[in-house]
């Protein structure tokens, strides 16, 4: 479900940077890198860049490297850590519980002026709609962002 009457896939056609607040699984910023968005991601320890490498890196920690899974995956995602955050994104995707959206709204969302926070779990949030509401910010949800980049790109 859509919680407004955007389409999804013209959100992300006018989009080219993602920060991803935690994701389910690797191939969400695979997904989004082979897309061609420019992807960042947050922890409490700080921001990194996600790329795509063909070889291993020696410079980079392992546990910042997922290899290729199979055949299909192409070059290693490697997580770089910077040493601050990007100065805007276009889209928030957020894989947290619900009762961290009004810290990720204010201390991520806002600041860096993104229009769009895509809930990447399941079910809908009436929480979120509020405080998308109340911040003039579009909110997509029960949505794959990694299911719709793919198919906007193939």
């Amino acid at each position: 479900m859509n919680s407004t009457k955007e389409d999804p896939r013209k959100i992300l056609a006018a989009s080219k940077t993602i920060l991803l607040v935690d994701w389910p699984n690797p191939g969400v910023p695979r997904a989004l890198i082979n897309a061609g968005f420019t992807v960042y991601c947050h922890s409490p320890n700080g921001y990194t860049s996600a790329t795509l490498v063909d070889k291993l890196p020696t410079n980079t920690e392992a546990k910042s490297i997922f290899p290729p899974k199979n055949d299909y995956e192409k070059g290693y995602l490697v997580f770089s850590k910077i040493d601050s955050g990007p100065i805007s994104v276009d889209i928030v995707n957020v894989y947290r519980p619900e009762s961290e959206l009004p810290q990720i709204i204010q201390n991520l969302v806002l600041p860096l002026k993104a229009k769009t926070l895509w809930m990447q779990t399941t079910g809908t949030s009436a929480l979120a709609q509020e405080l998308c509401n109340q911040n003039r910010i579009i909110l997509l949800e029960e949505l794959d962002i990694a299911e719709i980049a793919n198919d906007c790109r193939g």
